[in-house]
């Protein structure tokens, strides 16, 4: 008896689970892998261009704060 309530319970417990997106169309599989190819390549490419970026503002930052300081130099001497 007690394996009987075993099964019930476990029908009642996977009657209230979300159920998960299946998709069994080829279509829909396809749409869902390109989804997923289109994500990531995007994902790398803000990545590489963002580091780029940011290395360039830095460069950019360092020169002026360069020629600053030779101007500040250049005017006090």
């Amino acid at each position: 008896m007690p394996e009987k309530e075993n099964r019930i319970m476990d029908k009642l417990i996977n009657a209230f689970k979300p159920k998960k997106n299946t998709c069994e169309d080829i279509v829909c599989q396809a749409e869902m892998v390109i989804s997923a190819y289109v994500s990531k390549r995007r994902d790398e490419i803000i990545a590489k261009y963002g580091k780029k970026k940011r290395s360039f503002s830095g460069l950019m930052i360092f020169c002026a704060s360069g020629v600053i300081l030779y101007l500040i130099y250049v005017a006090l001497r």
